[in-house]
């Protein structure tokens, strides 16, 4: 059905009560809303945005409703099995005498900019807007009516007023959502809804791609790209038709991809970086990872193990890394390579961690992996440490490997790596990366994570799917997702000789450390604050300064006391 445009022009003088995004809580308050505003299969926007806003599916069958600080959001499957994401921001909701009054204030801004320049950061920018807010309150309490919260409504516009002027538009709304993940616009970018993944919706560990009610027009896109050019002070032209770099103000990373390597104009896909850090008690209680396989690894990370992590795009290979980072002892030195900041370096140093970040971006010479290999190569000098790599690629592999066997690299080393298995990610790094085979044993363990479909939503689930040990000769692999077959394993020898522990010892470690992270899971369901890195190193604290004859259930009852869940 082709959809015919309209701007959006309700009454213009008539006073009515302005909805705020906490008002719209549910499915029929955004029909509601919708309704007093359209009818029939348009699209609307205020004249000062450059995206339009096409009213929600009348067979959506809506499967949650909540708010975020710009919009209410109804989620929901449609008939022919596509999952959507449906907004209305509030500035699409103001009648247009108000929305007269915020486009003139843009103006105002824009002008003063033009004559005396100045700083045009988000505090500027909103300190400006609320003095002319102000200076036309009669005026915005005349439109809005009685009953508005005219306090709400200035904060409101303020905000309206930063992202239609210097700010990201529409794209702003979405990156604050805390349930997306990604953001997605395929060339021509006019032509083409955005899209959207969630992740903790109906369920804590659902990941849906959805299509979302929303269409950029070229402008709102190009004003994206240059936001992102300024602060990167990268090139993105003809000659340079791909643009990655951080996107900062939303803890995100963006990628844009222009003219001539997409034919039919500029596309876009931004990540977000988490904003709550990943542990393994968190993803025992998203169900990720069961709690005898994050006891497992915790003990192998405090024990030096290497790791590769492997998996699909999407998978939560990240997430996994940055949980493992936790389980790291403070007194240990970190150095992270990264192309883009994902890891929690930032939260870990204000922690007490010793951690190093360096970062590999196009403003430095070569191409991507050799970028990365020097980085690997600097990082090997700079004394003993966990060296952690966001992704292997290609020649630091073969410089990683070679450390290894060398013994220059560090006390222990993590990365990640594209594979659904450990004998996929074996062939490709033997195969199309150059190491040897007896190199690649240097490796002890490989997880690898997955995505399962749910039969009853068709949402894909995070799952851990395998733990294995590196056998004895190339190639070989021998699962270690138990306790009896950790300690049976070659991944195991290296840790006997060095830590001075029994195999009973190193079974009821490991109970500990499983029953420990079930406990803060468990917790976190009640009080999130359990589930962060602060209680992962509560946990590790306490199994440092137990006595080596008590039980397992006496180190986790200690826990428990810090926990405030029992008497001390």
């Amino acid at each position: 059905m082709t959809t015919s445009i309209a701007t959006f022009k309700p009454s213009a003088l008539e006073p009515i009560h302005i909805p705020h995004p906490e008002e719209l809580t549910s499915f029929d308050d955004l029909r509601t809303a919708y309704g007093k505003i359209i009818s029939g299969d348009i699209r609307i926007k205020p004249s000062y945005t450059d995206c339009w806003v096409m009213n929600p599916s009348d067979d959506l069958k809506v499967t949650v409703n909540y708010r975020t600080p710009y919009c209410g959001v109804t989620v929901g499957m449609a008939l022919n099995g596509e999952a959507e994401y449906d907004i209305l921001p509030l500035e699409y909701a103001y009648p247009d005498g108000l929305n007269k009054i915020v486009y003139g204030i843009i103006e105002d801004i824009r002008s003063d900019y033009r004559k005396r320049g100045g700083r045009l950061d988000r505090d500027s920018v909103i300190g400006a807007a609320r003095t002319y807010v102000v200076e036309r309150l009669d005026e915005i309490e005349e439109v809005c009516g009685d009953g508005s919260d005219m306090d709400s409504v200035v904060d409101d516009i303020c905000n309206i007023v930063h992202r239609y002027s210097v700010g990201a538009g529409i794209f702003e709304i979405l990156l604050t959502d805390p349930h997306i993940e990604d953001v997605y616009l395929d060339a021509p970018c006019d032509r083409n809804r955005i899209y959207v993944t969630l992740n903790g919706i109906e369920g804590l560990n659902s990941h849906i791609r959805c299509r979302t009610n929303l269409m950029a027009e070229r402008r709102e896109v190009t004003n994206l790209i240059n936001i992102l050019k300024k602060s990167s002070g990268l090139r993105f032209c003809q000659a340079n038709p791909v643009l990655e770099t951080d996107f900062p103000e939303f803890e995100a990373r963006a990628t844009v991809m222009g003219y001539p390597m997409s034919p039919d104009g500029e596309a876009i896909a931004i990540r977000k970086h988490s904003v709550r850090p990943w542990t393994l008690s968190r993803l025992v209680y998203n169900g990720t990872v069961d709690p005898r396989a994050a006891g497992i690894l915790s003990f192998l990370v405090d024990n030096r193990s290497t790791f590769l992590i492997c998996g699909p795009r999407g998978a939560g290979k990240s997430s996994l890394l940055s949980a493992l980072l936790f389980e790291f002892g403070t007194d240990q030195r970190i150095l992270t390579i990264e192309d883009t900041i994902e890891l929690p370096g930032d939260q870990m140093r204000r922690m007490g961690y010793k951690v190093q970040s360096i970062l590999i971006d196009d403003r430095m010479r070569g191409d991507q992996q050799s970028r990365s290999d020097e980085a690997l190569r600097v990082s090997l000098r700079m004394g003993e440490s966990a060296i952690i790599l966001g992704e292997v690629r290609g020649e630091e592999a073969r410089t990683l490997y070679q450390s290894m066997r060398a013994g220059r690299a560090g006390s222990s080393i993590m990365g990640t790596i594209h594979g659904d298995s450990a004998e996929s990610v074996y062939q490709r790094v033997v195969s199309d990366m150059g190491v040897t085979p007896e190199a690649f044993m240097a490796t002890d363990v490989v997880v690898t994570l997955g995505t399962v479909r749910d039969r009853r939503t068709g949402h894909l689930i995070r799952r851990l799917n395998e733990i294995v040990s590196t056998g004895e000769n190339p190639g070989e692999f021998i699962d270690i997702s138990d306790t009896e077959k950790l300690i049976e394993s070659p991944a195991m020898e290296r840790v006997l000789r060095s830590s001075q522990l029994g195999k009973k010892d190193i079974a009821k470690e490991i109970r500990a450390r499983s029953t420990m992270r079930l406990l803060l899971a468990e917790a976190g369901r009640t009080d999130e604050k359990y589930l962060g890195p602060d209680w992962i190193l509560a946990a590790n604290d306490v199994l440092s300064k137990c006595n080596r004859n008590m039980t397992a259930e006496a180190m986790v009852g200690e826990l428990r006391k810090r926990m405030g869940l029992e008497e001390v």
